[in-house]
C-alpha cells in the first residue's frame, strides 16, 4: 500500500480491518461485498473501482501481508547457504503464525489455490536465485535449481495447508525444525 494516495490507503485499511473482523464470525464464502463495504463504511462503488470481486480483494490482502513480510525479512535474502534456508523456513512459518486467524479463515476450498499462488509468486525468484548461486559456488545440489525450487515451494505450500487444516497439527517449532532438516537434506 505504500506510495498510494492517502485516501486510498485509508480505504484499503478500513476494508482490510472490516474483512478481518467479519472473518472472525463468518466464513469467507458467507461474506458479501456489500456487507464488507457497510462494515468498513466504504461505498460499494468505491470497492468495485479497485477490486473486481471479493476474491481479488482477498488476494490483495494476502499480497499486502506478504509485502510487509518481505520488507521485514529483506535482510535474510543476503544470507547464503544453510543460514538462508533456515531464515526462509523460520520466516515463512512466522508469517503463518502471525496471521493464523486470517489465513485459517481464508483456507477454504475456494481460496486455497489463490493463497498458494500468492505465496509461490512471492518466494519463487528469490529461492531460485539462491539455489543457482549455491550451485555456481560449487555446492553439490541433489537436483537442478529449478526442480529444487519447485520441490521446496511445493513442500512448504503443502505443509502450510496441512498445518492449517489438521485437527492436531505439529507445534510450529517442531514443524519448522523438521521442514528445515528435510530441505537441507534435499539440497545437499
Amino acid at each position: 500500500m505504500s506510495g498510494t494516495d492517502l485516501r486510498i490507503q485509508k480505504t484499503y485499511t478500513a476494508l482490510a480491518r472490516a474483512f478481518t473482523d467479519l472473518l472472525k464470525v463468518k466464513s469467507f464464502e458467507q461474506i458479501t461485498v456489500k456487507e464488507l463495504c457497510d462494515s468498513a463504511v466504504v461505498r460499494t462503488a468505491t470497492f468495485y473501482n479497485h477490486f473486481a470481486d471479493k476474491y481479488e480483494f482477498a488476494d490483495f490482502v494476502i499480497r499486502d501481508i506478504l509485502q510487509r513480510y518481505h520488507k521485514d525479512a529483506s535482510d535474510f535474502s543476503r544470507l547464503s547457504g544453510h543460514a538462508y534456508y533456515e531464515s526462509l523456513i523460520s520466516g515463512a512459518f512466522s508469517l503463518l503464525e502471525n496471521n493464523t486467524e486470517l489465513l485459517r479463515s481464508l483456507a477454504s476450498d475456494s481460496m486455497l489455490w489463490s493463497i498458494s499462488g500468492v505465496i509461490r509468486t512471492s518466494m519463487h525468484d528469490d529461492l531460485l536465485t539462491h539455489l543457482t548461486a549455491d550451485k555456481a559456488a560449487g555446492h553439490d545440489l541433489s537436483a537442478e535449481p529449478k526442480l529444487l525450487t519447485e520441490l521446496i515451494i511445493g513442500g512448504l505450500e503443502q505443509a502450510a495447508r496441512w498445518w492449517f487444516t489438521d485437527a492436531d497439527p505439529l507445534p510450529p517449532e517442531i514443524l519448522k525444525k523438521q521442514m528445515l532438516g528435510s530441505i537441507l537434506r534435499l539440497i545437499s
